[in-house]
């Protein structure tokens, strides 16, 4: 948040492997959960944060206690971090949907060659993380310049 303002602060993508691919949407979505956590770990763990998300069952799944296999497991990695859900339309989500989306037509056949060839696939994205302690720009600006490491270069 910069004042009262919603911004992103980072993007994280990944292609889907042949098997992930098969992944039902459910499967599909919590993966995306897990890599990306696990991807920004240095800024995540130790810290409170929320993480929002346009797939409703995500909220319940992590409070099922009958887990097995690959999906316990997820959710066991998961337990390190201390993190609540919020669910939020995926109208909202225009900030970070926008990169999961192809902007053409779902039937183009340029972006479906181009997916083919290069074995790309669009169905994993990342919403929004935000910590709730986030700094200010005028915090992150006195840092830097108390920082004999950065305040040069500046």
């Amino acid at each position: 948040m910069i004042g009262n303002e919603e911004c992103v602060m980072a993007y994280f993508s990944k292609s889907l492997g042949k098997p992930e691919r098969n992944y039902c949407f459910t499967r599909k979505e919590l993966l995306a959960i897990v890599k990306s956590i696990e991807h920004f770990h240095h800024y995540l763990y130790g810290r409170k944060f929320l993480l929002r998300t346009d797939h409703a069952s995500l909220r319940w799944l992590l409070n099922l206690w009958e887990l097995e296999g690959q999906i316990a497991r997820w959710i066991q990695r998961l337990q390190e971090y201390d993190f609540e859900i919020q669910h939020r339309k995926g109208t909202s989500h225009g900030n970070a949907d926008a990169l999961s989306r192809r902007p053409c037509k779902e039937n183009c056949k340029h972006c479906t060659n181009a997916e083919k060839k290069f074995g790309m696939e669009t169905d994993i994205s990342v919403k929004v993380l935000t910590t709730e302690d986030a700094w200010s720009s005028s915090e992150v600006q006195k840092a830097q310049l108390e920082d004999p490491a950065i305040w040069p270069i500046l």
